[in-house]
């Protein structure tokens, strides 16, 4: 989809912010989407259609700060993935008041969730980076939500044995998100 995008764009400059805008918040605007429509199909749709408005304003969108520019796009896709649901069901439109406190009432402010997904980005690009009884563990417990004991009968080790390998996981990653400059509490 990113070669779409490029060439909608006449400047080297403008490829490479467009590159950029792309790979540092695709994965973003795709759960967000993905959280509204229940359907990766009509997600990427929607991130589609926020991509290219992006590119059609780029004067407006291409000079924002990274994370106003997240918000942003966020509210660009939120509004893309309603219209999306607004098409499926013309008689039965949901009001958009309605559906941003249906959002809201899920989870924490749309900010909130934008530091979290990015937070989330980080981690899931370092999984690749440690060893794989080390990322097994994290997934089974944060991914899957499965309990330290679920995880011990799993792979045959204790309980206590599982909870170190996830701390020493979790100190792995960490060291490797700060080594590369992206710190954040977690």
């Amino acid at each position: 989809m990113l070669s779409i995008y490029l060439s909608m764009l006449d400047t080297p400059q403008e490829k490479e912010k467009m590159t950029e805008i792309y790979e540092k918040h695709r994965y973003a605007l795709l759960a967000y989407a993905m959280k509204i429509l229940k359907n990766q199909d009509l997600a990427e749709d929607a991130i589609h259609t926020t991509f290219v408005a992006i590119i059609e304003q780029k004067e407006k969108y291409f000079y924002l700060e990274e994370d106003i520019l997240r918000f942003k796009a966020l509210s660009i896709v939120k509004n893309k993935s309603v219209d999306i649901l607004r098409k499926l069901k013309p008689n039965d439109v949901l009001p958009i008041e309605e559906f941003e406190l249906y959002l809201e009432s899920e989870e924490k402010p749309v900010e909130e969730q934008v530091i979290f997904t990015s937070e989330y980005e980080a981690i899931l690009k370092r999984l690749e980076s440690i060893d794989e009884v080390s990322r097994q563990v994290l997934i089974m417990k944060y991914y899957h939500g499965m309990s330290y004991k679920e995880i011990s009968d799993e792979l045959g080790m204790t309980t206590k044995h599982i909870e170190t390998k996830i701390a020493r996981a979790k100190e792995k990653v960490r060291k490797l998100i700060k080594k590369e400059g992206e710190d954040f509490d977690g």
